[in-house]
């Protein structure tokens, strides 16, 4: 049995609808073939979030991160599948301008910021392959921000495959099953196409030419 998390956006939790909604899809998509689970992170207290996110990240077959969480699970030096919805990838800047009054409270923007900056720092660690095993979903109406210049920029690949799309819907994904699905799918389809691709690349992450998600 293989292990999928959700890592959620800020704001969410471990048992909240999007971690729900995630877990209903997986076992529409892929019935039996994950065990699934999620938890609650502090994702306002970076080095704490990441520590946690990287202990958990590593011990995944498949990561499904929205929002600052997948901020946290694509800066993971690892080969493990990841799909993000709408990460994001500037939290130095997006951050601070979206918090309620009750999430200022308590609220260490500086050091915050200087931590973050400190987590980028992984990005320069990921080779082809890392890269590849991450899938970034971006809304074209995101009413909070886009970074899908940024995501092409430091993690698209070169394998003769994109490892991002655009689709229709807002930004947060995961609360809406529509467009979960079309994430979903594109991640799919992305997943069939660089298993082959990549497979022939290394042996690092693959075991046979269809071995991405070791279910197609």
């Amino acid at each position: 049995m293989k292990k999928a998390i959700y890592i959620h956006g800020l704001g969410g939790s471990g048992n909240g609808s999007s971690a729900k909604n995630v877990k209903k899809m997986l076992e529409s998509v892929w019935p039996g073939d994950y065990d699934f689970s999620a938890s609650t992170y502090n994702l306002l207290e970076p080095e704490e979030a990441f520590d946690q996110i990287q202990k958990d990240v590593k011990d995944a077959d498949l990561v499904v991160a929205s929002s600052l969480g997948a901020f946290y699970a694509v800066s993971v030096h690892v080969c493990t599948k990841i799909l993000l919805l709408n990460p994001c990838l500037d939290p130095e800047k997006a951050i601070p301008k979206i918090l309620y009054p009750e999430q200022k409270q308590g609220f260490d923007e500086e050091r915050a910021v200087r931590e973050w900056g400190k987590i980028k720092q992984n990005w320069q660690l990921l080779d082809r392959e890392d890269c590849g095993m991450r899938f970034g979903v971006f809304s074209d109406k995101d009413e909070l921000f886009s970074f899908f210049d940024t995501y092409k920029e430091n993690f698209g690949t070169c394998f003769g495959t994109e490892n991002s799309c655009m689709i229709h819907g807002t930004h947060e994904i995961a609360k809406d099953k529509s467009q979960l699905a079309q994430a979903f799918s594109a991640f799919k389809k992305y997943g069939e196409l660089a298993g082959k691709i990549m497979a022939g690349q290394s042996s690092y992450c693959f075991g046979d030419e269809n071995d991405f998600f070791n279910l197609v």
